[in-house]
């Protein structure tokens, strides 16, 4: 008996802090990282095509900021972040 409520009561704290609201949001956002990062890309290369426009410099700064500052953001854009001028200095908007 004693082992069966220990068992019992292991199992119960195992459960309880192995279903926590993290998982649930590390899961959507697994789900949605590929669509937000698509949208990212899709300003950063707008921005590479044309790279004297200060509106798509801005746009693809904007779009990495943004994408950080998410919840499910990531630093897979931090690279290119950095290698971004300040867009203020471009010749044509």
């Amino acid at each position: 008996m004693k082992k069966l409520m220990f068992v019992a009561v292991f199992g119960m704290a195992l459960g309880l802090t192995s279903c926590g609201e993290d998982d649930v949001v590390d899961f959507a956002c697994d789900a949605a990282r590929d669509s937000l990062r698509a949208t990212v890309q899709v300003s950063i290369d707008a921005y590479e095509a044309n790279t004297s426009s200060t509106s798509l410099c801005e746009a693809a700064r904007t779009a990495i900021e943004s994408y950080k500052s998410n919840e499910c953001g990531d630093d897979a854009f931090d690279g290119i972040l950095a290698d971004l001028p300040d867009c203020s200095t471009l010749d044509n908007n």
